[in-house]
């Protein structure tokens, strides 16, 4: 970028610097911006597409303010943002700090603290399920027993992300054992038990402009290997579209609108983890004011509507009008995205790319590991190997594909 254009153009500041950002990156700079990384690792694979970079952790708030300060100085930032990366409360304090765009700090506060949040909606009559705090194995136990046996919870950090330390428990578990696992993930050392609500889990990606919500999909998430991997809860992947008909799509607007309001938050972007009860009525389990993680906002969204929540989010952050035609859907296609879960060991071969790449209607696949690595047992998200993602003209045709796809590579694992 020439002198000129750098003092013409805004500056951007994208916190994180990682894969999963690598898109927020590209799209600020179709968009002509001067594009500032911050991550602790100086050498972040999004780093590659920046303009600027500031070595802070995107979690320790405070370093990350003062660097941006630092820098804002002497090239004015005009706005921050994040996506796929769970530092709401990180973007806040620097929006607060150089007087951008942003949610209450508040908002940013009791969305990065499960516990926080979840107290506000109760206090707003939001429905989510029922929850408690738990500060030993003791008081874990004497919860889960006095359920009975059939009863089931989940067990969590406040601010834990990636499913870390995310444990399905009943009276059978071994819930000395469940406590200090969870525990060691977390950073603030406090837990959450929820009871668990059997049903169909959503995700959500909706944007609240003047007073309205925008939700252009709703991916079901894909739960079919719980089994495999209890009492750890992994989601494999997701299918847009959910099956759900308009008047659930509209009870599911109006409880994250509720559930937006009760956090105090009225504009920008809102990630919903939700789920419908057996009743049929929708739940939040969670709420984030960020762009999603696992390609849902930058890849599975834009293909399957052609709606680039990601552009919203840009547009928010420097604190430019945004079209609401922009966050209707143009298209109404199907996407599915699957993981792999190969056996822990050495990764000694993996056979099939090529093939991979042939299949209809791809859009994208990575691996996290090559050959020679090491593929650790799945205890959370971060460990699954890869990823692939497709396109189809409708669920059927999605989810055909992505089991095609899915079965194209082969990976050898020696223990």
């Amino acid at each position: 970028m020439s002198m000129e254009a750098c003092i013409l153009a805004k500056n951007l500041l994208i916190v994180g610097g990682g894969a999963e950002q690598i898109p927020a990156y590209l799209a600020a700079k179709r968009r002509g911006l001067h594009v500032i990384g911050s991550d602790m690792n100086p050498e972040a694979p999004a780093f590659a597409h920046a303009d600027a970079r500031l070595l802070a952790s995107t979690r320790d708030a405070d370093a990350t303010v003062q660097a941006a300060r630092a820098y804002h100085r002497t090239h004015p930032i005009d706005g921050v943002m994040t996506i796929a990366n769970d530092v709401p409360y990180t973007v806040a304090r620097v929006a607060h700090a150089l007087g951008l765009p942003s949610i209450p700090l508040s908002a940013a506060a009791a969305v990065v603290d499960k516990q926080r949040m979840k107290e506000c909606f109760r206090a707003q009559g939001v429905a989510c399920p029922w929850f408690t705090p738990v500060d030993s194995a003791d008081a874990l136990r004497t919860i889960i027993e006095k359920e009975g046996p059939e009863a089931r919870f989940v067990l969590k950090p406040v601010d834990g992300r990636g499913a870390r330390g995310v444990l399905l428990l009943d009276a059978r578990s071994d819930l000395e054992w469940a406590f200090q696992e969870s525990w060691r993930w977390g950073e603030s050392g406090r837990l959450l038990l929820e009871r668990f609500v059997p049903g169909m889990q959503l995700s959500t990606e909706s944007f609240l402009l003047d007073g309205r919500i925008h939700t252009p999909a709703i991916a079901e998430r894909n739960y079919g290997r719980m089994a495999q991997f209890l009492p750890n809860i992994i989601e494999d992947g997701g299918t847009i579209p959910a099956p759900l008909d308009d008047g659930l799509r509209q009870a599911i607007d109006e409880l994250i609108l509720r559930g937006a309001k009760a956090l105090g938050i009225d504009s920008g972007i809102i990630k919903g983890d939700i789920v419908i009860d057996s009743r049929g009525r929708p739940l939040i389990i969670e709420l984030a004011a960020r762009l999603s993680g696992g390609w849902l906002a930058t890849h599975q969204i834009p293909a399957a509507t052609g709606v680039s929540l990601v552009d919203a989010v840009i547009s928010h952050a420097l604190g430019e009008p945004i079209d609401p035609s922009t966050l209707t859907p143009r298209r109404h296609r199907a996407t599915a995205i699957r993981y792999w879960f190969p056996p822990p060991g050495r990764i000694e071969r993996i056979a099939g790319e090529e093939a991979l790449k042939s299949v209809p209607g791809l859009i994208d696949y990575g691996f996290f590991r090559g050959e020679g690595d090491i593929q650790p047992e799945i205890r959370m998200h971060p460990d699954r190997f890869g990823y692939v993602i497709v396109s189809g003209k409708d669920r059927e045709q999605a989810l055909e594909r992505v089991e095609q796809a899915l079965a194209c590579l082969h990976i050898e694992v020696t223990p």
